[in-house]
């Protein structure tokens, strides 16, 4: 007899879905299905758009990630355009890439999964948030996360123009570089 084990909603992602597990007469997992229910549309409203926009478009796919689908569709642009991005311009989008790998990190073991992890999946909702782990973790450990989220937002922003939904590469490079007063 097939056992199905259903996980609805997921929790600790972002955005809205389920799981549905089948497991055979041994327990063992037989067939899976993630069910995601949203149809975003990014993929239709983006054709036949020029291609420069995307970098502009694709960062609102996601409100935790915006970065890393912001530089995909660059990268995509510098391949269609067959474009060598300049060395200097190549290290400012690892620095980037860098800093948004830091804040997306911070955010997902801190926040969307470390409370699971952290203070266990049995405890009660109310504990299993960012304050139970935080309590768990202790305040310092909690407070170096925080501050160490912020300042890669506050590169993320200093390169793109603004912290959520970030405008800083372009095709073959980007869009400005480090003033000397935001290197101090």
């Amino acid at each position: 007899m097939m056992r199905k084990i259903s996980i609805d909603p997921i929790t600790r992602l972002e955005g809205h879905g389920k799981i549905d597990i089948f497991l055979d007469d041994e327990g063992n997992v037989a067939n899976a299905y993630l069910i995601i229910p949203e149809l975003r549309g990014f993929e239709k409203f983006v054709e036949g758009r020029p291609v420069e926009e995307l970098p502009d478009i694709t960062p609102r796919i996601c409100g935790v990630c915006p970065e890393a689908h912001h530089m995909a569709s660059v990268k995509a642009c510098d391949a269609v355009y067959h474009v060598e991005v300049p060395p200097t311009a190549k290290k400012l989008r690892e620095l980037f890439y860098s800093a948004f790998y830091v804040a997306d990190h911070t955010t997902h073991f801190y926040i969307l999964a470390g409370p699971d992890f952290v203070v266990g999946p049995d405890a009660p909702p109310a504990e299993r948030n960012i304050l139970g782990l935080i309590h768990k973790v202790g305040v310092e450990v909690g407070g170096k996360v925080i501050r160490a989220r912020g300042m890669a937002m506050d590169i993320i922003g200093m390169l793109g123009g603004r912290r959520v939904h970030p405008l800083f590469g372009v095709p073959g490079g980007v869009g400005k570089a480090i003033t000397e007063e935001e290197r101090a």
